[in-house]
């Protein structure tokens, strides 16, 4: 039950400002740009190799939606859902020429905020919260053929701030810079005995959302 109660949350989302007690909710759709850095880690038998091999990474992009409730004025609670794919480029141990794919995760997030009252309709505010992933997934390809890794059910967390401008008290529009972690993942071959071990999934975003107050 905790699982499909975390699996419900959404990403990271926004907070609203003061507002009445009438739009103490609210949802909010965003996208993003999303940042990572190349990964060192460990093949086991895959495509017959095992060792250290790396993973580069080019920039990516992230959408997603949350839900929150504003407990207090400058207190709210979120529950968000996450999709995220950042291009990829595997090279393993004894094979010179990379594999092209991407590292992507379908993740679940309970967030918490805090917004910092201002006299104006600009408010930054700042935020944390616990990760669960359905799925973190790469995919080598390679002369049209594409061969899956995967892992569902690691734990992550994240931090946030933001700066928040209120239209009116429905709307709200949001910006984001957001660094997520989870630790020591490993990636289990489908319909195959493969796997990369000790993957490090760190992320950093710029998102943009518009929030509905209701």
């Amino acid at each position: 039950m905790n699982i499909k109660l975390l699996s419900f949350g959404c990403c990271c989302l926004t907070l609203s400002p003061i507002c009445s007690a009438k739009h103490d909710w609210f949802v909010r759709p965003y996208v993003g740009l999303s940042q990572m850095s190349d990964i060192t880690l460990v093949a086991q038998n895959v495509e017959g190799q095992t060792g250290s091999n790396d993973i580069q990474l080019d920039g990516g992009f992230v959408s997603g939606l949350g839900v929150g409730y504003i407990i207090h004025n400058n207190l709210a609670i979120e529950m968000a859902w996450e999709y995220r794919s950042n291009e990829s480029n595997t090279t393993l141990p004894s094979i010179n020429s990379a594999y092209e794919g991407n590292l992507a995760s379908n993740l679940f997030f309970l967030n918490t905020y805090y917004v910092f009252n201002t006299p104006s309709s600009w408010q930054p505010y700042i935020g944390a919260g616990v990760s669960w992933a359905q799925e973190v997934d790469i995919d080598l390809e390679e002369q049209g053929s594409e061969r899956s890794y995967s892992s569902d059910g690691d734990t992550g967390y994240q931090v946030f701030a933001g700066m928040l401008f209120r239209v009116d008290d429905t709307w709200s529009w949001q910006g984001e810079v957001r660094y997520g972690q989870m630790k020591d993942i490993t990636l289990n071959e489908e319909s195959g005995t493969g796997e990369f071990n000790n993957l490090d999934y760190d992320t950093l975003t710029l998102q943009l959302s518009a929030v509905y107050h209701f």
